[in-house]
């Protein structure tokens, strides 16, 4: 391990980080779960399809006939959750372990990313992107933090998005992710997946369209907004919890290319919360996350037995950790800048305050 790599205050826990990624490197993490953990079961999988429309279809019907305002917000909670399952069975299509072919994976993909709106190829290609760069400072398109030095050289309303989004308004973190890419083939690099995103615009744009113009011919504006674009945002606020908090915490580093490498990010970098057998049932097991980016084709009713398999060839290097509202709360509001002297976070008052010392100390 080169010292010279590391940031210059970094701590034991950072250098142990770099230590274990070194060793890992060259290991085949994927070989640890069987193969019969592979095989896919499409009833299974479209299982948790109905299941999870089934939800967010019965939540907007309960919201129609809900007897107060007040209810309603209460019910989208599950058509949230519904549209966030949904999303969650797409993320299977995308990595092709919702069923053996790519017709049925596209064709379910769409359909199940209809409520958010979101083209299926283009959140395919910028997920794949996120997996193949997990934590890399560089390179990964979700929620990657920056510096306070980055931060003051943004544009006013990057700065505003960004602190709204890493802090109270971090619900809303994924609506800023789907503006940037859902409708942008330029985003994408290679021809090919720039004709894919076109042909899946097309498709949202087609049914989304005629969903919105149905709701606003038989239930007005009202419709809209509560049967539609209020449930879509509820998705949102489900999406962002979760990817937020898959890769981010206050002792779990963005690592600089130099001390990055892909195992590394595939099973040190992600935190397993334990969720309620209830939400993992509803969220098809998302939150099993270290073993879906070790082997992302694994099922996600495998998922379970392959984390288990990894545990047993590498204890000790799966971070698990049951969700808590605490955990979150401390996300929020302390893990907003990458702070390149521990490789760590840092809040947005130290790195305030960080400033205003180095501001007193030039002055001196």
């Amino acid at each position: 391990m080169n010292d010279a790599h590391l940031p210059k205050n970094a701590d034991a826990k950072y250098i142990q980080y770099i230590e274990h990624i070194e060793a890992l490197k060259k290991e085949p993490l994927g070989k640890a779960i069987p193969k019969a953990l592979f095989k896919k079961n499409v009833l299974k999988s479209l299982a948790g399809f109905v299941i999870s429309y089934s939800l967010y279809i019965g939540s907007i019907i309960a919201i129609a006939y809900s007897p107060h305002w007040s209810v309603s917000l209460l019910l989208l909670l599950p058509a949230g959750l519904g549209g966030w399952g949904l999303h969650c069975i797409a993320h299977d299509c995308g990595h092709g372990s919702f069923s053996n072919s790519r017709i049925v994976n596209t064709l379910v993909g769409h359909l199940a990313l209809i409520p958010l709106l979101y083209p299926f190829h283009a959140w395919r290609h910028v997920h794949n992107m996120h997996h193949s760069a997990t934590n890399n400072l560089e390179m990964d398109t979700d929620w990657r933090p920056i510096s306070k030095s980055v931060y003051d050289r943004m544009p006013f309303i990057d700065r505003v998005v960004y602190l709204f989004t890493r802090s109270f308004g971090f619900w809303a973190g994924t609506v800023h992710y789907w503006w940037v890419s859902a409708f942008r083939p330029s985003f994408f690099p290679q021809k090919k997946q720039r004709n894919e995103v076109r042909r899946s615009m097309l498709f949202v744009i087609i049914a989304g369209g005629a969903i919105i113009t149905l709701l606003a011919m038989y239930t007005g504006l009202h419709g809209v907004l509560w049967y539609f674009v209020l449930p879509l945002l509820a998705t949102h606020a489900w999406f962002s919890v979760t990817t937020l908090m898959h890769h981010t915490e206050e002792d779990v580093p963005f690592l600089e290319r130099k001390n990055w490498s892909l195992n590394g990010s595939r099973i040190l970098l992600t935190t397993d919360y334990i969720y309620p057998k209830w939400l993992l049932l509803l969220t098809h097991n998302i939150s099993i996350h270290a073993a879906h980016h070790v082997s992302p084709t694994v099922p996600f009713y495998n998922l379970p037995k392959a984390q288990a398999a990894l545990e047993a060839a590498y204890p000790g290097m799966i971070r698990q950790a049951p969700f808590t509202f605490k955990t979150l709360w401390r996300i929020i509001t302390r893990c907003h800048f990458y702070d390149p002297q521990t490789g760590y976070y840092q809040s947005f008052s130290q790195a305030k305050n960080t400033s205003a010392e180095k501001t007193a100390h030039n002055a001196d």
